[in-house]
């Protein structure tokens, strides 16, 4: 309790310190603390720079008259991220779980071989994006960690029966309510947008078609769709999985309404060139008037259970972690 109450003293007296005197281009100002949680802290040089591209864009795109109001949110939107984390990192140690240098090395060396990429492109890419390979190392640990403790906590809780799959099916793959139209995955890849390790690995497009052909063949042997398409589609529609939801015939681009006429519900579309982009699709049922055509439930059946695991997961983790705040003592100074 000591120990808590000299740091929240501190927070306080740095603060105070900073706005009285204006030390504006004090270092120690930068650095006062926006936050307690348990008995650690978290500063402001930590908070900006754990947003900066997040503020940065607020800078560049907000109205003028709305850019601090923004900013406001922004930071505590991040500190709320941060304080999440601090909290698990906690409850890794004090399991004693950890990470050792190997491993992120380890993580490190499978990322450059999945994306076909060497050390230097990668390190260009840490430098472009302003990162620097001690950030990355220290994220990339964290979200290893993150993860194994999950494993503990959360993933060895969760069990998906036959119904839960069988019940999605029913309710998802007949999508419309009535109206007619196609339901549709879709994956893109971008050769003109140079894009970020871990997308399409290089901007040319010869390397992109090898990237679509490779995420194919990974959808065909049985991955997901929805999560290949979170990994590695450059279209806005990788947000959600791919999933573009239902689209009637006439509201189709002719280059999608050629293909997905054509195939039939649980199948995968060849590549095809449109513009600047590679894309593929995933047809998952068509609905006629009365008439509703859906993948048939085998084919679709380990992809399913990969979407409703991950809600549950994601049900799960937020309950742990609201009930991991609940318990932790937290103090914002913002």
């Amino acid at each position: 309790m000591l120990n808590r109450l000299a740091i929240i003293l501190s927070g306080f007296l740095l603060f105070f310190l900073c706005a009285t005197l204006s030390f504006a281009n004090n270092d120690d100002c930068a650095d006062r603390v926006v936050a307690v949680v348990n008995d650690d802290v978290i500063t402001l040089t930590e908070l900006e720079k754990a947003g900066r591209q997040y503020f940065e864009n607020i800078r560049m795109k907000a109205p003028e008259g709305e850019v601090e109001r923004a900013l406001e949110k922004a930071r505590g939107e991040v500190l709320s991220n941060l304080i999440d984390n601090m909290i698990v990192k906690q409850k890794a140690a004090e399991l004693s779980i950890t990470v050792e240098e190997t491993e992120i090395n380890n993580a490190t060396d499978q990322i450059l071989a999945r994306n076909n990429a060497t050390l230097e492109e990668f390190k260009k890419e840490l430098a472009s994006a302003n990162i620097s390979e001690q950030e990355y190392r220290d994220n990339l640990r964290n979200q290893i960690l993150q993860s194994r403790l999950i494993d503990q906590q959360v993933r060895s809780r969760i069990v998906i029966i036959e119904d839960d799959i069988k019940a999605y099916y029913e309710k998802e793959y007949t999508l419309g309510k009535g109206e007619n139209g196609y339901y549709i995955l879709q994956m893109g890849f971008n050769w003109r947008n140079p894009g970020t390790l871990g997308v399409t690995g290089s901007d040319s497009k010869e390397e992109v078609l090898k990237k679509a052909e490779e995420v194919r063949a990974m959808v065909l042997a049985g991955e997901s769709f929805r999560e290949l398409a979170k990994t590695f589609s450059t279209l806005p529609s990788s947000a959600d999985g791919g999933d573009i939801g239902l689209i009637k015939k006439d509201e189709m681009a002719a280059y999608m309404r050629d293909i997905i006429l054509l195939m039939h519900p649980g199948e995968i579309s060849e590549i095809i060139e449109t513009d600047n982009t590679f894309q593929f699709f995933k047809l998952l049922s068509v609905r006629d008037g009365d008439l509703v055509i859906k993948a048939p439930y085998e084919s679709v059946k380990d992809e399913i259970r990969d979407l409703v695991y991950r809600q549950e997961m994601e049900e799960q983790y937020q309950t742990w972690l609201e009930d991991l705040r609940g318990k932790a003592y937290i103090k914002i100074l913002l």
